[in-house]
């Protein structure tokens, strides 16, 4: 099938299009197809459990208490060397479907009630900061999607990327997936379909193209030629996911050790979604619908919070992840509630194709994600602090 003219020009794999439509309709994929046949293991199975504790470094004093261990002083110096040598970057995850704030992407609604600084500009201006602080380069590289690409590019003019060199921006938009009914038609086939807007006709596929388009866009590319070797993803929610130079460090010990990648996770507290569990022997990351329904995620303690370092020659290649439906309710015309299938995959999949460590950070300094309006309200004096710090930091 074709495209609108509107988004035709955003990726769009069509033939891996029409067999997810097959596999819908004819029951081999579902939501009960996407959960493991059985309970995996938790991580403490493995002996000794690729998980490294850094809860006890948390905020700049705690820095110098974690420091007088040979082990983190060590991350600490291999992670400023290495960004004072322009060896790492920082990908960030400005994609989804901009619903969860009026319409408007997250990356663009500022922090704090009132005042003018985004998600967007607290990220880059974190950057920004350590740019000057190391006399570094630090390449930035931003994912969008094609319902937060055009408002996200008109706020970055304004704010002047906060700060970051003209020479270390980069950006892509991930793929497009249109949305099907739940008889595995395209919304876009539907009578009345033109007047639909693109945002219900449509969806990004979750975070799981992030690699595919990196390297596709050639930034991959561009940043191993400019002598680049790490890469930081994170979303754009979680302001607690900074680049820091001691678990870079950490990550690139991990990566000397025959890892291709580190995961960051939190002890679980009450939190809903992935985590990391044992399946065929491997360490990876499971995502809460994947488990079987009996299934206590209590007996998973490592919560993750797709904040991920890559090792970037170990991701320049092609990467088979699965296909998930996800359920939605949209509004369909004059609004009438529309129950839909969305295809998406999960960038936290990567870890069954690439060797994993896992670090068990702090929560409340390194797990700061605003998923919702009320996320935002409770944490404003979070955020409050965090922009007069970074305001300081700039002039």
């Amino acid at each position: 099938m074709e495209l609108r003219p509107s988004v035709a020009g955003y990726a769009f794999d069509a033939a891996a299009f029409a067999a997810l439509r097959v596999r819908l309709s004819n029951g081999a994929l579902s939501q009960a197809t996407a959960r493991l046949p059985l309970a995996p293991a938790p991580l403490e199975t493995l002996v000794p459990p690729p998980l490294r504790d850094f809860r006890t470094f948390a905020g700049r004093a705690g820095a110098r208490v974690a420091e007088s261990s040979r082990n983190l002083g060590s991350a600490a110096q291999r992670g400023r060397l290495a960004l004072r040598h322009g060896r790492a970057a920082v990908l960030i995850l400005n994609g989804g479907m901009a619903t969860r704030f009026g319409g408007k992407p997250k990356g663009v609604v500022p922090v704090v009630h009132g005042e003018p600084e985004s998600f967007l500009w607290v990220k880059l201006a974190q950057i920004a900061k350590l740019i000057r602080e190391y006399d570094a380069t630090i390449p930035v590289v931003l994912m969008h999607s094609f319902a937060t690409q055009a408002a996200s590019r008109l706020h970055l003019h304004d704010i002047d990327w906060a700060g970051i060199p003209r020479d270390m921006r980069f950006e892509f938009s991930q793929s497009i997936m249109p949305r099907v009914g739940v008889d595995a038609v395209p919304l876009q086939d539907l009578p009345g379909a033109a007047s639909l807007p693109d945002s219900l006709l449509y969806c990004a596929p979750g975070h799981g193209d992030t690699l595919l388009r990196l390297r596709a866009s050639g930034i991959l590319r561009e940043l191993r030629q400019a002598g680049v070797e790490h890469l930081l993803v994170s979303n754009v929610d979680n302001l607690g996911a900074e680049l820091d130079p001691m678990l870079l460090g950490g990550h690139i010990q991990a990566v000397d050790a025959g890892a291709h990648m580190s995961v960051e996770v939190v002890r679980r507290a009450g939190d809903k979604g992935g985590c990391v569990a044992v399946v065929a022997g491997r360490p990876v990351i499971v995502e809460g619908f994947r488990m079987p329904e009996d299934v206590s995620l209590d007996a998973y303690p490592q919560f993750n919070t797709n904040t991920l370092w890559f090792w970037l020659s170990a991701i320049d290649r092609d990467f088979d992840l699965d296909w998930f439906p996800v359920e939605r309710v949209v509004a369909g015309p004059q609004g009438k509630a529309m129950p839909v299938v969305q295809f998406e995959q999960l960038i936290g999949q990567v870890t069954e194709h690439l060797e994993a460590h896992y670090f068990e950070v702090d929560r409340e300094r390194r797990f700061l994600p605003i998923k919702t309006r009320e996320d935002l309200v409770e944490a404003a004096p979070r955020m409050r602090a965090m922009v007069k710090r970074l305001r300081s930091d700039t002039v």
